[in-house]
């Protein structure tokens, strides 16, 4: 009887074991959601509840094995083939999928290797960790190298990566604790020889969970101190191989996000920690955004590349030895696209392992430098260190007759590839961020008027620019809803995923580009310019295809600037407005001359014919009182040299109160001109090479603001579209004011 009872007491024991490995193990699976595009993870789950569970059991070896392979192959078959799994359609791909990534293994070309592949390779690592587990646990009665293998992995993930470990780390020490006080009961039991009974376990297991649950819960609870070093992890980021991690990279659940560029996406939102660890030096003919790469699936969390993409990557493998001919396309060929070519140069300051370039390129050239192209997501990879290399591209000048005729519907009708990629959207998207789109773009009447509409919309509905405090979706929640009607605050990937996705909703076909701004100017050797490229210069934005026109790049960032030029082709009543609107003030000059002219005739013809008489003595006079004439004239002449060395001081407010009770829209156009002279007058007159957007950027730049930002956008819309929404003059004014007032500084 008793060693009936002291063998099911072994038994329980050990199912409890198990039970405690499975949860051990299972912390080293939690993080593949928040790290990774890794869906379905709950089946590598029940695969190792599986593996356990016939450990348990003791199941022969040869059943063990069957029953895992046969739930490996009708798993993977599941996720990755649409055949049947009893058809047996499927094996004959599968089997040469197999094959094809193992050649790719023993090539070490790990990053070609198939989803598929790689899942299967998750199964087999569980199943080793499985059988490891049932020999530390059971045989050996021995589980710290496991435990503290488990710690290291979390607490490392924690520091270098988006996952927060809070909660996983006092889940592993409680689980690893108590699994290591059950194993020292098991061995010391058996060194000395006692029996396995209930009332002996119960008084080693009670003090053993009340003291690690108790240590855990007061650890917990306790205050914590202040870190004492500082954090090291931005400084060993920007020394390894690609310069940092992005602003556009991922976020965790702690808020915090990383610093640089990074090729992660797949969970955006969160704060942005700076660094302005310098990345590249560029020399350039003309400012221009530096690409990286390109994404199309939008998840409802972030950003990942398309099995399309990555097919299209393979299919279309190339490699650079010294550089050569880009393969990206970017311009459709034909008068719509006027290109005049350029060059720029990139010199590294540290490792970045991805090519950089403009939009438009068409060659680059570097010495001693081997280059991976991945043509589904336009990018480059360098294989090994590259100090500098230069690239050659076209500047773009689109048609704006071509951008406002095209027809988006017939084009996507015609070409399902561009519409299967770049009008992708989750299920899971709300309706409203649909009805969002259609309600901004209800006025308009062309496709290249709503892409305008959406990319100036975050400019005048209450969206702020924030690097802090910014949220991250949870759960069944919407990065992009999230942001567009809850937090309405955020950097660059709140703004360039929302307007993907808004133009997705009404059939316009985008994706989200990744890369760094122009950088920060330093000096000026001819006509080259040098600027400076740090982490925190890392950036995303949006690109538009048009039929007959190609990919065309837009800013719908608060603060930031990517002008495009247009010919002005249209030959219509909206661009004789628009021609109009430039210059009011010498409409409004001709049109008062003529009605004040005759008048000040009239009142001067007067008085000369009265003092006709006196007009001969006037030299008497003056010649009587030459001191008084000259000391007045002397005044009068001060005073209008005062009054036009001051005019920046008083010009502003007779402006301010001239536009006051100004209640049409045609004044805004007015106003902004006015305000484009006061600015020139204070000393920041825009330089002809500099366009409109980039000059607005350096005026919110030293008056710490974005109120020309805002008016300029608006007013970019206005010669875009002729007109302007009914009410919003009276409420750009007040934005107008106080840009004028600062101007008196």
């Amino acid at each position: 009887m008793s060693s009936s009872f002291s063998k099911k007491h072994i038994t329980i024991s050990n199912f409890l074991l198990y039970i405690l490995g499975f949860l051990l193990i299972w912390e080293w699976l939690r993080p593949l959601e928040a790290l990774t595009n890794t869906e379905n993870v709950i089946v590598f789950n029940l695969f190792l509840a599986l593996s356990l569970l016939l450990a348990f059991f003791r199941a022969p070896s040869l059943l063990s094995g069957t029953l895992k392979t046969v739930y490996i192959i009708f798993v993977l078959q599941s996720l990755y083939f649409e055949e049947s799994f009893l058809t047996f359609q499927w094996i004959q791909p599968f089997v040469t999928e197999f094959i094809d990534n193992l050649v790719l293994v023993f090539d070490t070309n790990w990053s070609e290797m198939t989803n598929m592949f790689k899942s299967c390779l998750c199964f087999i690592l569980l199943w080793l960790m499985a059988y490891l587990i049932d020999y530390w646990l059971i045989k050996r009665r021995k589980i710290f190298t496991f435990f503290l293998l488990t710690i290291i992995y979390i607490t490392v993930l924690d520091t270098f990566t988006i996952y927060s470990a809070t909660s996983a780390i006092i889940r592993t020490v409680i689980i690893g604790f108590t699994v290591m006080g059950m194993l020292t009961f098991f061995r010391l039991n058996d060194k000395e020889g006692s029996e396995n009974n209930h009332r002996s376990t119960i008084k080693w297991m009670i003090p053993l969970l009340v003291f690690v649950i108790g240590s855990a819960g007061i650890g917990y609870l306790l205050p914590k101190a202040d870190p004492i070093w500082p954090d090291p992890v931005p400084f060993i980021q920007t020394m390894g191989n690609k310069g940092g991690e992005n602003e556009g990279g991922s976020t965790g659940e702690d808020g915090v996000h990383r610093v640089g560029y990074s090729v992660d996406d797949s969970r955006l939102g969160g704060d942005f920690i700076g660094d302005s660890s310098m990345v590249f030096v560029a020399e350039v003919e003309e400012p221009h955004y530096w690409k990286v790469e390109t994404k199309d699936t939008y998840t409802g969390k972030g950003w990942v590349q398309s099995e399309e993409s990555l097919q299209l990557s393979r299919d279309n493998f190339e490699v650079l030895d010294h550089g050569g001919e880009i393969p990206f396309i970017s311009f459709v060929d034909g008068e719509n696209v006027k290109r005049t070519e350029s060059q720029s140069t990139v010199q590294f300051t540290n490792g970045f392992s991805y090519f950089l370039y403009p939009l438009g390129v068409k060659e680059m050239t570097a010495a001693n430098s081997y280059m991976e192209i991945e043509s589904g997501n336009e990018r480059g990879v360098f294989n090994g260190y590259v100090e500098s290399y230069s690239v050659t591209y076209d500047i773009p000048e689109y048609s704006l007759d071509a951008l406002t005729t095209a027809d988006m519907e017939a084009f996507v009708m015609d070409n399902p590839a561009i519409a299967n990629r770049y009008l992708q959207l989750p299920d899971s998207l709300p309706q409203r961020v649909k009805d969002l789109a259609v309600d901004i773009t209800k006025n308009d009447e062309n496709v290249f008027a709503k892409v305008r509409s959406i990319e100036t919309y975050f400019s005048s509905n209450g969206f702020v620019y924030s690097q802090s405090n910014v949220a991250i979706p949870n759960g069944e929640e919407d990065y992009v809803d999230q942001f567009l009607f809850e937090t309405k605050l955020g950097y660059c990937d709140n703004y360039s995923t929302s307007m993907v996705t808004l133009l997705r909703s009404i059939g316009i076909p985008s994706r989200w580009v990744k890369g760094f701004t122009e950088g920060d100017f330093v000096e000026t050797d001819g006509e080259i310019r040098r600027y400076e490229v740090t982490n925190n210069n890392a950036h995303s934005w949006v690109e538009v295809y048009f039929p007959e026109v190609g990919w065309v790049s837009f800013e719908p960032t608060q603060g930031f600037s990517n002008a495009n030029t247009y010919m002005n082709d249209i030959e219509n009543q909206s661009n004789s407005n628009n021609t109009e609107s430039e210059t009011p003030d010498a409409q409004e000059q001709q049109q008062e001359t003529p009605e004040n002219k005759p008048e000040e005739q009239e009142q001067t013809l007067e008085p000369t014919s009265q003092t006709t008489e006196g007009w001969s003595n006037y030299p008497a006079v003056v010649k009587g009182n030459w001191q008084w004439v000259a000391f007045v004239l002397a005044l009068i002449g001060l005073l209008g040299v005062a009054i036009y060395k001051f005019r920046y001081k008083w010009l502003p407010y007779y402006y301010i109160w001239k536009f006051k009770h100004a209640t049409g829209e045609n004044n805004f156009p007015k106003a902004y001109i006015v305000l484009l002279h006061l600015l020139e007058i204070a000393g920041l007159k825009k330089k002809e090479e500099v366009t409109l957007r980039e000059y607005a950027k350096q005026i919110d730049h030293i008056y710490s603001s974005d109120e020309m930002s805002l008016l300029t956008a608006k007013y970019e819309e206005y010669l875009y579209k002729g007109q302007l929404q009914k009410g919003s003059w009276e409420d750009l004014r007040e934005l107008w004011e106080n840009l004028i007032k600062k101007t008196t500084a």
